[in-house]
């Protein structure tokens, strides 16, 4: 497999992950969070039966497969625990921000209803996802394939993570449950005003 673009890597992965050791350290910048903002949650756009669509979707890493059972049963152990932010944090830099058990070309997050993302994606299981480093320091296109699952480890560790992130108290859930969004990157573009669409990936 094709290593990542390293500037891909720093500017969407290393730069949360910092971010993510500071709350470990008991430290919270709200203007890096708002910095972060447009990482954290990217904009992904479809087309199909629903027409053209874009929404903003907050995404995470993923586990390697052969990992996702064990951070499954330690985020239910953290969530019953009743963590604190802190413990939140230094869970997620073991777990989701740990460099030898995340899958580099997958991203997830979860549909909390059947509108125009859920329809397109059905339809066609593509979409792409626009990512904005502010004010103009980069911007990229993943181009990916998109998959709904509604049962089984993966579904578990989309919700799960989005619990620990959201914690609120011992088992205390933001919302339900929602059918998980698998990306599968295929291909990087370097949207920036420098490159205006050059392929970085593959």
């Amino acid at each position: 497999m094709e290593p990542l673009p390293s500037s891909f890597v720093e500017d969407f992965y290393l730069a949360r992950k910092r971010f993510v050791e500071e709350l470990a350290r008991g430290v919270f910048n709200p203007s890096k969070l708002l910095e972060l903002s447009t990482r954290l949650s990217v904009m992904v756009a479809t087309s199909g039966p629903a027409g053209i669509n874009v929404a903003p979707f907050m995404v995470s890493f993923v586990p390697k497969q052969e990992y996702l059972g064990e951070v499954n049963k330690r985020f239910r152990e953290f969530l019953g625990s009743g963590g604190s932010m802190r413990e939140a944090a230094e869970l997620l830099l073991e777990t989701v921000y740990n460099d030898g058990m995340v899958d580099s070309l997958k991203l997830v997050s979860h549909l909390m209803n059947r509108g125009h993302t859920w329809i397109n994606v059905e339809a066609t299981g593509k979409a792409a996802l626009g990512i904005l480093v502010p004010p103009d320091k980069a911007a990229y296109e993943v181009r990916t394939r998109a998959t709904i699952i509604g049962e089984g480890p993966l579904y578990e560790y989309a919700n799960l993570v989005h619990d620990v992130v959201h914690a609120r108290g011992r088992n205390v859930r933001s919302h339900p449950w929602c059918p998980a969004l698998l990306f599968e990157i295929d291909e990087i573009y370097d949207n920036s005003y420098q490159a205006l669409g050059r392929r970085i990936y593959p």
